[in-house]
């Protein structure tokens, strides 16, 4: 059987752009009449369209269809499907804490209002930690820049987050209160994502953190008064020591004066 562009494109449920591309690139040869210069389809470039449709659901770029339905060997063959394979198997893990990340939001815009100021001990896991600026000013080494690249692309298993150093709360409000800011993702979650653990990236013990949600509602860098709260209640406690202080937003709101309030999960690792 012959068709038209038309007849093949009503057939295949495509446009007629769409094929003209597909023949542009070298996917699909329709047989061309050199009196009338009208081309004609087979049943041949029928298969090879939708061979390459089904490569493509799969996420492989016409590059790698046209590769694939050429002749490749099966070591070139083995190569592209085994990377697409792999690629897919880390967006799975990714849906998967992206689920997870959007459960624990849900959870924590419900009872949002009612732990603004509590305060509570919550175990978290060991986390792996890319520091890239000293407050607001970015570390411009490229070696760096990559790996900050690396870890955007694994959002939302990868968080913003601000540390304060120990010495914040140990010696509080003597200086400023300094930070850094960086990515942190649970260490688990970075095997799964195949990032690597390279001279940039600390490791954050796990363990138990003293936690508050804390409301800041003016702009610019944190105040001592971001850590007064868990302060207070570190000094109540009697610690036999504390850790870093590590701070990411978890919520933001538009007040009625047109205001924004940001809510920060704040915690600080002690050691009872």
């Amino acid at each position: 059987m012959r068709y038209t562009i038309s007849e093949m494109a009503s057939l295949l449920g495509v446009t007629t752009h769409t094929l003209r591309y597909y023949e542009k690139m070298g996917l699909i040869h329709p047989e061309v009449n050199e009196d009338t210069g009208y081309r004609y389809y087979t049943v041949t470039d029928t298969r090879r369209f939708n061979l390459c449709r089904e490569l493509r659901a799969a996420e492989l770029s016409l590059e790698e269809c046209r590769e694939l339905i050429g002749a490749p060997t099966v070591e070139q063959s083995d190569a592209m499907f085994n990377h697409q394979i792999a690629q897919l198997r880390r967006r799975q893990v990714l849906d998967e804490l992206a689920i997870r990340f959007l459960e624990h939001k849900r959870e924590q815009y419900r009872t949002l209002e009612q732990n603004a100021g509590r305060i509570w001990v919550q175990n978290f896991p060991e986390m792996w930690r890319l520091t890239f600026s000293q407050e607001e000013a970015a570390d411009r080494d490229k070696e760096l820049q990559q790996e900050k690249a690396e870890w955007l692309e694994c959002m939302p298993a990868t968080r913003w987050v601000s540390r304060l150093p120990r010495r914040v709360m140990e010696q509080f409000r003597v200086g400023r209160n300094e930070y850094d800011y960086g990515l942190m993702i649970e260490a688990d979650a970075a095997r799964r994502l195949g990032l690597k653990h390279t001279k940039h990236v600390e490791v954050v013990c796990g363990g138990d953190y003293l936690t508050t949600i804390w409301k800041k509602d003016y702009r610019g860098s944190f105040g001592w008064d971001s850590l007064d709260d868990l302060h207070a209640e570190i000094v109540q406690r009697g610690f036999r020591a504390v850790g870093e202080t590590f701070s990411s937003i978890t919520a933001s709101r538009e007040q009625p004066d047109g205001s924004i309030v940001n809510y920060h999960l704040t915690r600080t690792k002690i050691y009872t």
